[in-house]
């Protein structure tokens, strides 16, 4: 019976994703609306949705720079076209990143983005947003590699994700070798 579901899964997908091949213009090589569109029609990124983030995991105890794992720190908004990260004033202002999204690997769980003119930092740069699951809970580690100097998607692509996020450590894994301390993964849960 489980042979079958799949072979139809596989076989309506096909059948989608054949009939909407021709739906995309290409433009000078560009296919950020072929990836755009084909995110939307088939809904691929794992992480769409509304949460309220937390800093790593639930009994994390907090650092000097953040919030114990219990305590609301921000939002994320997901959409298969628009990262929006709200961090909440913690004693350092408020923030808001919107990042565009470029492209998503499942394989590596990592959606690249470009911030648009409107965040509060790095407009107009690219950067990644690197999920992982871990004890039933989403998180999310953003890029703290150097985002400034990301002016391309090629270069934010160009980032080993492992060198600057470990998944198996949820409370210290992330922004790795960035210059800052490592720091907590988000954990995002649904609001």
């Amino acid at each position: 019976m489980g042979r079958t579901k799949n072979i139809v899964r596989v076989s309506a997908f096909s059948i989608l994703f054949a009939m909407n091949l021709g739906c995309f213009e290409n433009k000078k090589n560009d296919n950020s609306d072929q990836t755009t569109g084909l995110l939307a029609l088939l809904s691929i990124n794992p992480t769409l949705g509304n949460y309220v983030y937390y800093n790593g995991t639930p009994n994390y105890s907090g650092g000097t720079y953040t919030a114990a794992g219990n305590v609301a720190v921000g939002e994320y908004t997901i959409t298969n076209s628009l990262i929006t990260r709200y961090d909440y004033d913690t004693g350092y202002g408020a923030s808001y990143l919107y990042g565009e999204v470029q492209e998503v690997d499942l394989n590596r769980q990592v959606v690249y983005v470009k911030f648009r003119s409107d965040s509060t930092y790095s407009a107009g740069d690219y950067a990644w947003y690197r999920w992982t699951y871990n004890g039933g809970y989403l998180y999310m580690c953003p890029d703290l590699s150097g985002v400034s100097n990301q002016t391309t998607l090629a270069a934010a692509k160009a980032d080993n994700l492992d060198y600057y996020s470990d998944p198996s450590n949820i409370n210290a894994g992330c922004g790795l070798n960035s210059g800052f301390s490592p720091t907590v993964w988000s954990r995002l849960q649904p609001r």
